[in-house]
């Protein structure tokens, strides 16, 4: 099987910012392709500091093109984005994931950033001390996930004087997301403000800036829509375990 997605463009061409957390992963080395072929392509994401695989993307327009692909992935692979329905049962079977999390794709596609407003709120990197008011107030990951997201100084926090209000990041495999308001602070526009703010870095780093907003979610798929996210067509989706 090829391992260049250029064999599968066409396809990828009918929704790149569904797409984009497994283009915008080769494309900034984040991931290397396992397989490639029109109709799917499996991406997996890699830690710079050993070269292990620690989770993959895929897609696949077809069930003989989603089993070849899901025989490549290793048993326990850490987590699977995927972008069709079709892969509930094999999911099932071949790695225990039970639950598809559907997602709309977000993509910022143009070349200059949303205006920063004028504020007196500072945005900088949060400290292992933060790290408690983050569990607290973040419960879609675990302890260790955000304290390596502060460590690598990927966790920014939104500060009057040194008290928190807000903070957003970006996730290991290169989303922005994990952005909460602190119940205190929310209405004045730190989210727009954060969300602003992650969009710039990382168009100053040369990336396309995208990331996810579950199903259901209106309050933040309204905010990044307002500001100028396009929103995919298809769905992306997360498999989940029961446990």
């Amino acid at each position: 099987m090829n391992t260049d997605l250029s064999v599968c463009q066409e396809a990828l061409n009918r929704d790149p910012v569904l797409y984009l957390d497994l283009t915008e992963a080769v494309r900034r080395g984040d991931g290397r392709v396992l397989g490639a072929e029109p109709r799917g392509a499996l991406v997996a994401f890699t830690n710079p500091a050993d070269g292990s695989d620690y989770g993959y993307t895929m897609f696949a327009d077809d069930e003989r093109t989603a089993r070849m692909l899901c025989a490549m992935i290793p048993p326990d692979p850490g987590f699977i984005t995927v972008h069709e329905q079709i892969y509930r049962d094999l999911l099932q079977k071949c790695f225990g994931f039970s639950e598809l999390n559907a997602c709309w794709q977000m993509g910022w596609l143009r070349t200059t950033a949303p205006p920063l407003p004028e504020t007196e709120v500072e945005i900088r990197p949060l400290t292992a001390a933060h790290l408690p008011t983050v569990c607290a107030n973040y419960q879609m990951e675990g302890e260790a996930y955000l304290s390596r997201l502060i460590r690598r100084g990927e966790l920014y926090g939104a500060f009057d004087a040194d008290t928190l209000m807000a903070f957003i990041g970006r996730h290991a495999e290169g989303s922005i997301g994990l952005l909460e308001v602190l119940p205190p602070y929310r209405r004045r526009g730190l989210g727009r403000l954060l969300q602003s703010y992650m969009i710039g870095l990382e168009l100053s780093r040369g990336h396309v800036p995208y990331g996810q907003v579950f199903l259901g979610n209106e309050p933040s798929l309204a905010l990044q829509q307002s500001m100028g996210m396009t929103r995919s067509i298809g769905r992306v989706y997360w498999a989940v375990r029961d446990d």
